[in-house]
C-alpha cells in the first residue's frame, strides 16, 4: 500500500524535475531594462520553439517566463508523442476539406521530424522511445479507430496499422483492451530534458533567458514595451505570446480557452519481470475513451499513469489515490505497488480543440490551446511563428484564419457549462 510520506514536496515534485539530466544557468528574474528583436514569452514547448528558431536565424531574442523553463506545462506532460491533433483526421476533412487536412496533418508529422532533428543536432538525451497505442475498449472505439486509420490514409498517412485483440493483449497484458491503433512513428519521451536541450540550444545562439519574470502587459507601438512584475521590461520589435493569456489586455484570447488540469503518478522502479507483466513492449498507450487514461514506463522502469483529468477550477485532495485506482483496475497486480511520485500539469483548451493561432497587432505574434496535443505541435507552430516573425507567414496564415468561437457563459459561467459538458462525456465513455 502507498506509504506516508514525510517529504511531501518531494512527492508532489514530478519525477520528470528528480531527473533532469543538466543544469540551466538562466539570468533570473530582469530588474532593468532591455532591447532586443524579438521578445517571446512563455518558456514551454512553444516559446522555446520559437525562440531557438528564430537566434538561429540571426534574431536577437529575448525569452521571459514567469516560473521556470518548462516548470508548468511543457515539463509536466504525460511525455506522449502523437501525430495529428485532439481531433480525428476525419473531423478534420469534413471542418476544413481533404487539402488544409492533408496540410495540417503533414504539419504534424513534420513537427515530430523537427523534433528528432533537434534531439540530434543539439544532442539532447532525452529518453526517446518509439511505438505509441490508442487502444479501444469496446466495440464503438474499434469503429471509430479503424476509421481514423482509413482516414489517415486518405491523407496519405500509410503507415498507421491496425493491432487486434490478441496482439494489443500481448502487448499489453490486461484484458481491458480488444484492439487498437499503432503508430510505429509515435513513442514517448522525458519532456523537460528535452526542454532544457532546447533551452541551452537557443542559450547557444545568444538567446537570453529570464526567469522568474512574469509578464503583465505589452504597451505596443513602432517599438513594443514588454513590462514584467519583477520590476523589468523589454524593448522589442515583435513580441511572440507562446501559450500565455493572462496578461493584462488578453481577455479576448482568456473568452476562446480554459484551463484544466492534468494529473499523473509515477510508481516505484519495477523488476524486469513485474515490468514484463504489464507490457512487454517499451511503448506509450492512451484508450481510446474522450476522458483517457495514458501511461508509458520511464527510464528507471517505473510506470507513469496519467488519466482523471479534472476540468473545475477546485483541486481534489487524493488524485494519487484516484490514479492508482484506474491504475490497477488495469493491472491488478500493481495493487501492493508504491506510489513515490504525484503531480499535476495545466492543459489550455479551445472550443474546437485546435490550437488557436493570430496576431494581435502586425508584430504581435500569439500561440496557445494545445488541448493536450501539445508535445509536437507546439514545436512545428512554434517554428511557424518564427517564419511569420522573418517575413513567411503562409503557413502561419492558414492557422490564423481559423475560426475559434468563446465558451459560452461569459466569465461567471462558462466554466460551470463546461464542466457540465464533460460530465456528460464521463457518463458517455462509461456506456
Amino acid at each position: 500500500m502507498p506509504k506516508k510520506y514525510e517529504n511531501v514536496k518531494e512527492y508532489h515534485d514530478p519525477w520528470y524535475a528528480l531527473t533532469a539530466n543538466r543544469l540551466l544557468v538562466t539570468l533570473g528574474a530582469l530588474r532593468d531594462e532591455v532591447n532586443c528583436d524579438v521578445c517571446v514569452v512563455g518558456a514551454g514547448f512553444t516559446g522555446l520553439s520559437a525562440a531557438l528558431e528564430l537566434a538561429q536565424k540571426g534574431f536577437n531574442v529575448i525569452l521571459l517566463e514567469k516560473d521556470s523553463v518548462s516548470g508548468l506545462a511543457s515539463g509536466r506532460n504525460g511525455g506522449h508523442l502523437q501525430r495529428g491533433f485532439s481531433q480525428s483526421p476525419g473531423w478534420l476533412i469534413r471542418q476544413y476539406g481533404l487539402e488544409t487536412a492533408k496540410f495540417l496533418c503533414n504539419v504534424s508529422l513534420e513537427g515530430l521530424g523537427l523534433m528528432l532533428m533537434r534531439m540530434a543536432e543539439h544532442d539532447i538525451k532525452c529518453d526517446l522511445k518509439f511505438g505509441h497505442l490508442t487502444a479501444a475498449t469496446k466495440p464503438r472505439h474499434e469503429t471509430e479507430l479503424k476509421a481514423d486509420i482509413r482516414d489517415w490514409q486518405k491523407l496519405g498517412h500509410k503507415d498507421i496499422d491496425w493491432w487486434d485483440e490478441k496482439t494489443v493483449q500481448e502487448t499489453i497484458l490486461t484484458g481491458a483492451y480488444t484492439g487498437g491503433l499503432f503508430d510505429t512513428k509515435g513513442g514517448h519521451f522525458h519532456p523537460l530534458n528535452y526542454a532544457l536541450g532546447l533551452a541551452q540550444a537557443f542559450q547557444k545562439h545568444g538567446g537570453r533567458i529570464y526567469e522568474q519574470t512574469a509578464a503583465v502587459d505589452i504597451i505596443p507601438g513602432e517599438t513594443n514595451r514588454v513590462t514584467t512584475a519583477s520590476g523589468g521590461s523589454v524593448l522589442a520589435k515583435f513580441v511572440v505570446l507562446a501559450g500565455v493569456t493572462g496578461m493584462k489586455g488578453l481577455a479576448p484570447l482568456r473568452k476562446t480557452s480554459m484551463a484544466v488540469t492534468a494529473h499523473m503518478i509515477a510508481t516505484e522502479p519495477l523488476s524486469e519481470t513485474r515490468r514484463q507483466q504489464i507490457m512487454t513492449r517499451d511503448i506509450a498507450v492512451a484508450d481510446a475513451r474522450f476522458i483517457m487514461d495514458y501511461y508509458r514506463f520511464s527510464s528507471d522502469n517505473r510506470l507513469l499513469f496519467g488519466g482523471n483529468c479534472n476540468y473545475s477550477d477546485r483541486e481534489y485532495a487524493s488524485e494519487d489515490m484516484r490514479l492508482r485506482e484506474r491504475m490497477t483496475t488495469l493491472f491488478p497486480l500493481l495493487r501492493m505497488t508504491r506510489i513515490d511520485h504525484c503531480w499535476r500539469g495545466p492543459l489550455d483548451l479551445t472550443m474546437n480543440r485546435i490550437p488557436h493561432l493570430g496576431r494581435l497587432t502586425p508584430q504581435i505574434y500569439f500561440a496557445h490551446g494545445f488541448g493536450g496535443q501539445g508535445a509536437i505541435l507546439t514545436h512545428i507552430l512554434g517554428k511557424i511563428m518564427a517564419e511569420a516573425v522573418a517575413g513567411t507567414a503562409e503557413r502561419f496564415d492558414v492557422f490564423a484564419k481559423m475560426r475559434h468561437n468563446p465558451f459560452p457563459g461569459g466569465d461567471l459561467l462558462k466554466r460551470p457549462l463546461f464542466v457540465a459538458a464533460m460530465t456528460w462525456y464521463r457518463l458517455r465513455d462509461m456506456l
